[in-house]
């Protein structure tokens, strides 16, 4: 019998901030767009101003989203450290069950079903962290994800736009007649600055 102790690979990168755009919230945006468009060509004969936000980038790089990823990265590093020393310890254990011929068949079997027992035990916990941070990752994005939006909506009002889309969403659009503006950076600065007072 082979005692090799075989672990779930666990990974812990942190993917914060990933915003998935899928085909319902584009066609919503393109909705929004005809018909904010329309209203305009018959309200005013302005332009009709749009502004684009990266949410990715918003989130990747403001500094609550820095924070965030940072303290999922560090806990994962320990937990993966943690994980590795229990490993050792399974692996001794199983090349102690090859290599001692001394065990009685009794005290084998007893080593074996502890084996066993132990090395699932540390699958159930693997994953189970893996479930938490996931779970995590998901409630600090939300938390920056509504807070990027109320400084979006008070920058677009500022500057006086009639729309606002995702970034990645805008890209599906294969002709505009009015240009964008690129309101990341201006998110990314405001939102930081807000951070910082809320925190003076």
């Amino acid at each position: 019998m082979v005692y090799d102790v075989e672990l779930h690979h666990w990974s812990f990168t942190s993917s914060a901030g990933k915003i998935i755009t899928s085909k319902n919230k584009i066609m919503k945006y393109l909705f929004a767009i005809f018909a904010l468009a329309s209203f305009s060509m018959f309200t005013q004969a302005s332009a009709f101003e749009i502004g684009v936000v990266d949410l990715n980038q918003a989130l990747n790089q403001s500094e609550p989203g820095i924070r965030s990823k940072n303290i999922l990265e560090r806990r994962g590093r320990q937990k993966q450290q943690e994980f590795k020393l229990e490993e050792s310890e399974l692996r001794k254990l199983a090349e102690d069950l090859r290599n001692n011929p001394l065990l009685t068949p009794k005290a084998k079997t007893n080593k074996e079903q502890e084996l066993i027992a132990r090395q699932q035990q540390l699958r159930e916990k693997v994953r189970s962290i893996e479930q938490e941070m996931r779970l995590e990752e998901r409630r600090l994005t939300e938390v920056i994800f509504k807070e990027l939006k109320t400084v979006i909506r008070s920058i677009s009002i500022k500057e006086k736009l009639d729309l606002v889309l995702e970034k990645n969403a805008a890209q599906v659009i294969l002709y505009m007649k009015e240009d964008t503006t690129d309101l990341t950076q201006k998110v990314i600065d405001a939102y930081n600055a807000l951070k910082q007072a809320e925190g003076s």
